[in-house]
């Protein structure tokens, strides 16, 4: 027998093989993502399963699978515990903090893009370890200079405190953003008579869009779920809602169907925002990936 027959009378093997190795694959691969996705979402489900029972049913042994859901708690909450005002000041503490962080970042990290600043290389060191500084070190002179300054338990107090941690994070993710950027563009908007602000604003901005969005939900999302700084600069008037849900934990008892219905409600906005900027999302932290 010839080698082309050998070939020839080989090729339906080859290809039984190649496809039951890539519907192993896909199978192995869907195990995984069922896996993480029961890992991640158990907590949250285990949550929405205590919110919904009764007192006595909460944390029975076996827990009861099957019963009759009470959804009560989740209208309850917001005329107790002033969570409704916590809530609505956690919306506007991130939608400032966001602003602001971005109003600051963006030039910053253009500057170190273009300009070729000299020790480029520790600036973005320092700024990871500016990222990474725990909260705690920070609050207590804070504490005393918001106290004298008239912004402990105000909504601008926290957005601006947020940038501490928020700018660094910021100004390092864009300028990785804008590096994707061709720098023969901005120079060309300069040789057309543009500055550098309108080449900033026609020329990065829009080819950037994409990771401005995927820095901006990252930052929301950080100051939505941050509860230190909070917890340590507001009282009553600024609560966030991450202070509120710690709220519903008594002196003599924790009101476990009001604080999880409370925790549940408070992930549903960034679940609802990550769902809707998921692409953004994507886009931006590929962004420059491939060419």
């Amino acid at each position: 027998m010839t080698r082309a027959a050998v070939q020839v009378l080989s090729r339906p093997a080859v290809l039984a093989s190649y496809r039951a190795r890539k519907r192993t694959a896909l199978v192995a691969a869907w195990v995984i993502v069922v896996v993480a996705l029961m890992v991640t979402l158990f907590p949250l489900l285990w949550l929405f399963e205590i919110s919904t029972k009764l007192p006595r049913d909460a944390f029975k042994t076996p827990p009861d699978l099957i019963y009759l859901p009470d959804f009560s708690k989740y209208l309850s909450i917001w005329q107790t515990a002033g969570f409704g005002q916590a809530f609505m000041n956690s919306i506007i503490v991130v939608l400032a903090g966001v602003s602001l962080t971005l109003l600051i970042a963006t030039p910053a990290a253009y500057a170190i893009v273009r300009f070729r600043i000299r020790g480029e290389r520790y600036i973005k060191l320092w700024l990871l370890l500016a990222y990474t500084t725990p909260e705690f070190l920070f609050v207590i002179p804070m504490y005393v200079l918001y106290q004298s300054f008239g912004l402990y338990d105000t909504q601008l107090g926290l957005a601006f405190i947020y940038q501490v941690f928020a700018v660094p994070f910021a100004v390092w993710l864009i300028q990785a953003f804008f590096h994707e950027v061709p720098r023969e563009l901005g120079d060309a908007s300069r040789v057309d008579g543009a500055s550098e602000l309108q080449s900033l604003i026609r020329v990065y901005l829009p080819l950037a869009a994409p990771g401005l969005a995927a820095t901006a939900i990252l930052v929301g999302v950080n100051m939505w779920n941050e509860v230190t700084i909070a917890l340590a600069l507001t009282f009553d008037q600024a609560r966030t809602v991450t202070v509120a849900v710690a709220g519903f934990r008594g002196y003599a008892a924790v009101r476990w169907q009001e604080m999880t219905a409370a925790a549940v409600t408070a992930v549903i906005p960034m679940l609802i925002f990550a769902g809707l900027a998921q692409r953004y999302i994507v886009r931006g932290l590929t962004f420059g990936a491939v060419k």
